[in-house]
């Protein structure tokens, strides 16, 4: 009777061992999933923030000139930062040469509330000794017409060799 004692112990102290191990992952996996868009914080104090990966480290940019090929970047915009947006309400449209988002996006509805948006996954390219990292633009209307629009930003890179 014992020995039966002595195994049901051990048997469920190994379950409850068990069902700490797994909330403890769970509740680990659960948080970095929701700090991913925390990594790359909307500055509070500048117009953008730009962040550079390198081996596993996030270090900022922003201040940087040249970048190497293949290098990931995250771009980081605090839109209430600009006070020269004449639009209100405005549409805004940013273009990128980075890889991972070369063509022209826009915001179909006024943006004049959002306060900022990050490009995240961008990689620098290895064809283009100078490239754009964001072109921001703002329409008054959505038609997007080009002679209406007007640049507020215009950040530019160029390639290490």
């Amino acid at each position: 009777m014992n020995i039966n004692k002595k195994y049901i112990i051990i048997f469920g102290i190994l379950i409850l061992l068990l069902v700490f191990i797994t909330g403890a992952i769970t509740y680990y996996n659960e948080k970095r999933a929701e700090s991913g868009d925390s990594l790359f914080p909307i500055p509070e104090e500048k117009e953008y923030l730009i962040w550079c990966h390198e081996d596993g480290i996030r270090y900022d940019c922003s201040n940087k000139e040249f970048f190497k090929s293949g290098e990931s970047v995250v771009i980081t915009i605090n839109l209430t930062q600009f006070d020269n947006i004449p639009y209100d309400p405005y549409f805004p449209c940013w273009y990128t040469d980075l890889e991972g988002g070369s063509e022209k996006q826009c915001i179909s509805r006024s943006a004049s509330s959002l306060a900022g948006f990050v490009l995240k996954n961008q990689i620098i390219p290895e064809d283009k000794e100078i490239f754009t990292l964001l072109k921001f633009t703002v329409y008054p209307d959505n038609n997007f017409e080009e002679a209406d629009g007007i640049t507020i930003m215009d950040l530019t890179g160029k390639l290490i060799r």
